[in-house]
C-alpha cells in the first residue's frame, strides 16, 4: 500500500499550493486546509476540534477530548499538546507581516512558509530543543496551550504551561522488585484489554518479537488474554533472534512468523523513517529503520492490530548508564521519557499514512505510572537491567527467556552496526547524521513540489548520498 500522509494546517494566510492536496474552508480570519481519514468530514462553520493523532473531527464540546487538539473558531485557533507530546503539532510565523500557521506534519512546510513570506531552508546541523530541521519552525513544547486569537486588528498569541506530569516521580516508592513487577503486568493486562475493547470482536493482533522481556511480554499477555495474536520476528542478513523468539512461541503454543528483510530493504526505508519522523538524529532514526521496513514492505497484514514492546526500555531502565547513586538513575529514566517529546519516534503519522492500527502498551500513562513509581533498587539488581519485570515474568515463562541478555531494538541482530557500514561504504564518511539531513533535505525537496511522500525512496537516498559525496 503507498502511504498518504494525513494532516491539517490552520492559518491566517491562504496557501494555493495546498488547495488540491486537502479539503479546505475559510472561516472568518481562518483557512483550514485538512488531508484525514475518509470518514472525516471538514465542517464549514466553527468551532470545531482536531484530534491530532487520529485527524478525526470533533464536535468543539466533545467531554473528554484527546490528550493533543487544535481548536478551531472563527477568530482564534489553540493547539493544546499532551504532556508526553507524542504526536507533533508544528507552528511558523512572520510576526511583522502578522501571518501564522499552525500544521501537524512537517513536511508540509515547504508549501506553507512561501505562503508565510518565509524561506524553506533545512537546517544545517541539529538546533537547540522544540527546534526542527527546518528553519523557521519549531515544534510546540509538551503540556501546553497556545492560543492565537484576533484582537484589535491583530493576531495574538499567548502560551500557558500546564504542570509536568514527570515532576512528581523523583521520590519513586516500590520498593519490592517482584510486586513491583506484578504490578505493571497487571497495568499491562488492562490496557491491552483496554485496546481490545476499542475494535469489533475477533480482531486480530500481531507483535514484533525480538528475543527480548519487553515485546516478549506483550506478546505473552496477549496470547494468555486469548487474543488472536501472532508474533513477527525480524531476521536481517546482520543476525537475527528468531530462535529466542521461537523459545517463547513454543511455551505459548502459537506460531512464528519470520519477516526475512534484506540489506537494501532496511536502507531503502531510510528516506521515510526521516520522513515519518521529521528528526535527523541517528540513534532515534535507527531505532525506527525495523518498525519502518515492515511498514513500508507490508510484511505484517493490515489487517492485525500490532501491539509493539516499545518504550519500556525508557521507562524500566532498559539501557541505563553507569551510576553511583540511585537519584542518578531516577534522573536517567526522567531524562530518557522527556527526550521522546522532542523525538516523535511514538507519533501515529505513519500508522495512520498507511491505514494500519498500531499501539504501545508500555506507553499508556497507567502503566508508565507504575513504572515510575519503582524504586531505581528494583530496576537494575545484581547487574542485570528491568529487574522487577523479568521478576514478575519469571513466574510466567521459563528461566531463559525472562533473564535473557538484553540487546536495544536497533542493536539486535547487529541492524545499527551494519547501517552504519553500509552508509560509510555509500559515502566515505562515519557521520550517519549528515546522511539523514541529507535525506531530509531531499525530501524536503520533493514536498516544495508537492510530493509529501516519497513515491522512490530508493532515489531520494542515492541522491542524498550524492549530496554528501560531493562536499
Amino acid at each position: 500500500m503507498f502511504p498518504v500522509s494525513k494532516w491539517c494546517v490552520v492559518t491566517d494566510t491562504p496557501v494555493p499550493a495546498l488547495a488540491g492536496l486537502a479539503a479546505h474552508a475559510d472561516l472568518g480570519g481562518l483557512h483550514v486546509y485538512h488531508r484525514g481519514p475518509a470518514s472525516a468530514q471538514l465542517p464549514s462553520e466553527a468551532p470545531f476540534l482536531f484530534d491530532v493523532a487520529t485527524q478525526e473531527l470533533l464536535a468543539a464540546d466533545t467531554p473528554a477530548a484527546a490528550p493533543c487538539t487544535l481548536h478551531v473558531a472563527p477568530d482564534a485557533v489553540t493547539a493544546r499538546t499532551s504532556p508526553l507530546n507524542e504526536n507533533p503539532v508544528y507552528y511558523a510565523a512572520d510576526r511583522i507581516r502578522g501571518r501564522f500557521a499552525y500544521f501537524t506534519d512537517l513536511m508540509v512546510a515547504p508549501l506553507v512558509l512561501p505562503a508565510l513570506g518565509l524561506p524553506v531552508t533545512p537546517a544545517d546541523l541539529p538546533g537547540p530543543d522544540h527546534a526542527t530541521p527546518l528553519a523557521g519552525v519549531v515544534r510546540l513544547r509538551h503540556g501546553t496551550v497556545v492560543r492565537t486569537r484576533y484582537r484589535r486588528g491583530h493576531w495574538l498569541t499567548e502560551t500557558a504551561d500546564e504542570p509536568d506530569p514527570l515532576g512528581g516521580f523523583h521520590s519513586p516508592h516500590r520498593n519490592d522488585p517482584a510486586a513491583a513487577g506484578e504490578a505493571q503486568l497487571d497495568a499491562l493486562a488492562a490496557e491491552i484489554a483496554r485496546i481490545d475493547a476499542l475494535g469489533p470482536a475477533g480482531t486480530g493482533y500481531a507483535t514484533l518479537l525480538s528475543g527480548g522481556i519487553d515485546s516478549g511480554t506483550v506478546t505473552h499477555l496477549a496470547a494468555t488474554a486469548g487474543l488472536d495474536v501472532t508474533p513477527y520476528s525480524v531476521a536481517t542478513p546482520w543476525g537475527d533472534e528468531l530462535a529466542d523468539a521461537a523459545e517463547l512461541c513454543g511455551e505459548l503454543g502459537i506460531g512464528l512468523e519470520a519477516v526475512h528483510l534484506t540489506e537494501d530493504d532496511i536502507v531503502a526505508s531510510v528516506p521515510e523513517a526521516v520522513r515519518w519522523l521529521g528528526v535527523t538524529d541517528p540513534e532515534v532514526v535507527e531505532v525506527a529503520l525495523t518498525a519502518t521496513a515492515v511498514q513500508r514492505l507490508g510484511a505484517v497484514p493490515a489487517r492485525r492490530v500490532l501491539l509493539t514492546g516499545y518504550g519500556s526500555d525508557l521507562i524500566n531502565a532498559g539501557l541505563y548508564r553507569p551510576f553511583e547513586a540511585r537519584e542518578e538513575l531516577i534522573d536517567q529514566v526522567l531524562g530518557a521519557v522527556d527526550r521522546t517529546r522532542r523525538s516523535n519516534e511514538l507519533s501515529n503519522r505513519m500508522p495512520l499514512a498507511y491505514g494500519t492500527v498500531v499501539h504501545h502498551p508500555f506507553w499508556s500513562w497507567p502503566v508508565m505510572r507504575v513504572a515510575l513509581e519503582t524504586a531505581p533498587e528494583c530496576k537494575v539488581r545484581e547487574g542485570r537491567e528491568k529487574f522487577h519485570l523479568r521478576t514478575a515474568m519469571g513466574r510466567r515463562v521459563s528461566e531463559p527467556i525472562a533473564w535473557r541478555k538484553k540487546i536495544a531494538v536497533h542493536h539486535g541482530g547487529g541492524l545499527q552496526d551494519g547501517v552504519a557500514r553500509r552508509l560509510e561504504r555509500d559515502t566515505g564518511i562515519t557521520d550517519r547524521g549528515a546522511v539523514y539531513r541529507a535525506v531530509f533535505a531531499e525530501l524536503v525537496s520533493l514536498a516544495g513540489q508537492g510530493e509529501l511522500e516519497p513515491a522512490d525512496p530508493v532515489a531520494v537516498l542515492d541522491r542524498a548520498v550524492a549530496r554528501v559525496r560531493s562536499r
